[in-house]
C-alpha cells in the first residue's frame, strides 16, 4: 500500500466527518485543536484515555487503539475488541496515517514525543486534532505540585464536549466524585505507612510526592514513605524503602512487572525479606491503569481501600 500523507489524511478525515452548528474547539496543555465536525476517525494512544472514550459509549468513533498496560475491564472487551489494535505500544506514523485519523488522544505526554509520534502541533498544523489527558500538561501541574483528581474531570467534560456526550460525561463524573468522596470518609489507610512498589530491582521506582499514584496512596488515608520525594514518581534506594518500614505494600500489577514477581524479589532478598509488611504479607494489588487519573482511578481507590479493610 502507498504511504497515504499527513495532508491527504486530513483532507479525507474531515471530508467524512458529520457537521456541527459552530466551530469547536479543545484545549490540550499549550495546544488547541480546532473542528468544524464531531471527529469520528480517532486513534487512542494509551489505556487511558480509550477507556474514557469506551466509558462514555464512543467506541464507534474510534479507528485504532494502541498502548495497554494491563487487561481491558469485561464490561469494555466487547466494544473494545471491535477497534483495530495499531500497535502493542506506540505506533509508527505511517500506521497511524493509513487510518485518516482526525482526532489523536493520549495519556501520556511520551505518546507525542519525538520517538514517538512527534508533536501535538505537527498533527495540528494539517488538521489532525490532539488531545493530552489534563494531568499530564507540565506546565499546568508541576513536579513538586500535588496533583488533585481535578485533571481527570476536566477531561471528561472536554472530551463529552467535543462528541457531544455532555450529559453522559457529567454523569460519569458525578458518579466518580461519589465513590471518591465515600472512600475518603471511610478512611480506610488510617495514617498507615505504605511502600508502592511499581518496578525494579537495583532501586525500587514508587510514587514520589505529587503525582497520581501518591494521590492514590491519599485518597485512602495512607502515608507515603516516600511523600517527602519531589516528581510524580521516586527511584528509592532500598535502604530507604527499609527506613521507611513500611506497614502495607502496595502493589502495581502491569504487563511490565507482575504482582507476582515483585512479591518473590522481596521475599528472597536478605534485607527486604526481614520487613514485617513482607514477612505478614500485608501487600495489596492495584492495575497499573487505576493508578492513573483514568476513569479507573476511583476503581484503585475502592479496591485499594477494600483491600486494606480486609488486612485488619
Amino acid at each position: 500500500m502507498k504511504p497515504i500523507s499527513l495532508f491527504a489524511a486530513a483532507a479525507l478525515a474531515l471530508a467524512a466527518a458529520p457537521a456541527l452548528a459552530s466551530d469547536l474547539s479543545i484545549e490540550s496543555c499549550e495546544t488547541v485543536s480546532r473542528f468544524d465536525a464531531i471527529p469520528t476517525r480517532v486513534v487512542t494512544l494509551n489505556q487511558q484515555s480509550t477507556e474514557i472514550m469506551l466509558t462514555l459509549g464512543l467506541e464507534g468513533h474510534l479507528v485504532g487503539t494502541a498502548y495497554l498496560d494491563d487487561a481491558i475491564p469485561q464490561r469494555w472487551k466487547t466494544a473494545y475488541d471491535a477497534v483495530p489494535v495499531l500497535a502493542e505500544q506506540y505506533p509508527a506514523r505511517e500506521v497511524v496515517l493509513v487510518q485518516n485519523p482526525d482526532f489523536l488522544f493520549a495519556g501520556f505526554n511520551s505518546a507525542f514525543g519525538e520517538k514517538a509520534l512527534g508533536a501535538q502541533q505537527e498533527w495540528n498544523a494539517l488538521g489532525i486534532g490532539t488531545y493530552l489527558v489534563n494531568a499530564e500538561c507540565r506546565n499546568l501541574h508541576p513536579a513538586n505540585v500535588k496533583l488533585t483528581t481535578e485533571p481527570l474531570f476536566t477531561d471528561i467534560e472536554r472530551i463529552g464536549a467535543l462528541f457531544d456526550a455532555g450529559d453522559k460525561a457529567a454523569a460519569v463524573a458525578a458518579d466518580i466524585r461519589t465513590r471518591l468522596d465515600a472512600v475518603a470518609g471511610a478512611n480506610p489507610g488510617k495514617g498507615r505507612r505504605a511502600f508502592l512498589f511499581d518496578s525494579g530491582t537495583e532501586t525500587a521506582f514508587s510514587a514520589g510526592c505529587c503525582g497520581a499514584p501518591g494521590l492514590l496512596l491519599d485518597a485512602v488515608g495512607l502515608d507515603n514513605i516516600a511523600a517527602n520525594v519531589e516528581g510524580r514518581w521516586a527511584d528509592l534506594a532500598w535502604e530507604a524503602v527499609v527506613a521507611g518500614n513500611p506497614e502495607v505494600i502496595v502493589l502495581i500489577e502491569a504487563d511490565w512487572s507482575t504482582a507476582a514477581e515483585k512479591i518473590a524479589f522481596l521475599k528472597a532478598d536478605p534485607v527486604l525479606s526481614t520487613l514485617d509488611a513482607v514477612q505478614d504479607e500485608r501487600f495489596v494489588t492495584v492495575p497499573f491503569s487505576s493508578t492513573v487519573l483514568g476513569v479507573r482511578f476511583v476503581e484503585g481507590v475502592e479496591e485499594l481501600g477494600a483491600d486494606l479493610a480486609a488486612l485488619d
